[in-house]
């Protein structure tokens, strides 16, 4: 088979446009954190935010929930402790884990962190029609759900 791509165009890879929207918005979400007083990434704002709203979890548990690997989410979290943003403590069930909890500081950075992230959402999405950005998060979600499922 003599298939030199020759059909491929790269400008048309919704994976490279993803990729690259995705670098451009965390990038510039995390000079907005760092302008308000908070050096943090948009993976620190992600794993904060998901312990506000589903409480104390393990490493483990965000890595899943994340889909990265354990090693990047314990350096996400080393630095989240140093800052005092988070703290571990001792699973009360099994004490060879330890539960990730914000801290009262973790709070206060993200009630000044939510409205950022929401205000760069409305002015990023501002002059897409309401209808095109429906039907990309359906797709979006589509593909996420068929990887995910392909991973079992």
């Amino acid at each position: 088979m003599n298939d030199s791509g020759s059909d491929f165009q790269l400008d048309q890879a919704i994976g490279m446009h993803l990729n690259r929207a995705a670098f451009l918005m965390t990038d510039e979400i995390a000079r907005r954190f760092s302008d308000a007083g908070w050096p943090l990434s948009a993976q620190d704002f992600g794993i904060m935010f998901r312990l506000r709203s589903q409480g104390a979890m393990t490493q483990v548990e965000i890595a899943a929930l994340m889909l990265r690997d354990k090693t990047t989410i314990t350096r996400r979290i080393d630095g989240l402790v140093k800052k005092q943003l988070v703290e571990r403590r001792p699973d009360p069930d099994d004490r060879r884990y330890f539960r990730i909890m914000l801290t009262p500081r973790g709070e206060k950075a993200l009630d000044a962190m939510i409205p950022l992230v929401r205000d760069f959402q409305h002015e990023v999405l501002s002059d897409v029609p309401e209808a095109d950005r429906e039907a990309t998060l359906r797709t979006l979600r589509h593909i996420s759900e068929l990887l995910i499922s392909r991973r079992r």
